[in-house]
């Protein structure tokens, strides 16, 4: 019988995850912020801002960098603590995309009351 895989992350761990991983995959690659920028044609001030928790980046920044960096986009998201197995891989990522959904929303609505 299969178990299921259920893990909710809050936004604060996903900006945390994405900080990390972002670091680590740069740092796999031996590629300076300004290196990975250039790849990804974006600023350095912004891969700085998102490593340092300081900015969250559009998806299209996000699909920028994950092409850049040669992973998939739900990777940059996965927890650095949490091992996976392969039948949890879809419910990992079905709880990443929810949760940027929520912090778009979140994000969007701040927007228009201000």
């Amino acid at each position: 019988m299969r178990q299921t895989y259920t893990y909710r992350m809050e936004s604060q761990e996903l900006r945390e995850a994405l900080s990390q991983n972002l670091k680590k995959y740069r740092r796999n690659k031996n590629w300076s912020q300004f290196e990975l920028a250039e790849k990804a044609e974006i600023s350095e001030q912004t891969v700085n801002s998102i490593e340092g928790l300081r900015l969250w980046p559009s998806d299209k920044t996000i699909s920028k960098i994950a092409n850049a960096l040669e992973v998939e986009m739900y990777r940059l998201f996965v927890p650095q603590k949490l091992t996976l197995q392969s039948e949890s891989i879809s419910e990992l990522k079905h709880a990443v995309v929810k949760t940027v959904e929520t912090i778009v929303h979140d994000t969007l609505t701040d927007w228009e009351t201000q």
